[in-house]
């Protein structure tokens, strides 16, 4: 592929073809390379995890996944806890103030790193 930004115009014309080839060979087109490429590109550029997006069940599991974590506190643990309760009766919405999603997602990047998911 980095022969497609060649000087040479020989080069790049045998480096598509080259491509060409090879797509053929897996059964794919240069439409379909293209929206592989575009794929990745928009997963890549994706927001990373976050509990403002997270479903009410899958945030209370995630809180009490990081209450197990090594780096929680006890009052972490207290607070998380609190945080679960007061989800357990939500449905679709995460009922959840911007200050508490910024601690949850804060805590969740310090123990799992940055967008990493569930």
């Amino acid at each position: 592929m980095a022969l497609l930004g060649s000087p040479q115009e020989g080069e790049v014309v045998a480096a598509a073809r080259a491509i060409g080839r090879t797509l053929d060979a897996a059964g794919m087109d240069w439409h379909g390379l293209a929206a592989l490429v575009s794929a990745e590109a928009a997963r890549q550029a994706a927001p990373g995890f976050t509990f403002r997006t997270a479903a009410p069940r899958t945030a209370r599991k995630l809180m009490a996944h990081l209450a197990r974590q090594p780096g929680a506190t006890p009052a972490d643990r207290e607070r998380l806890e609190r945080l679960r309760a007061r989800l357990l009766g939500a449905r679709k919405k995460v009922p959840l103030t911007a200050a508490e999603v910024a601690w949850l997602d804060s805590m969740w990047c310090a123990a799992f790193g940055r967008g990493a998911g569930p």
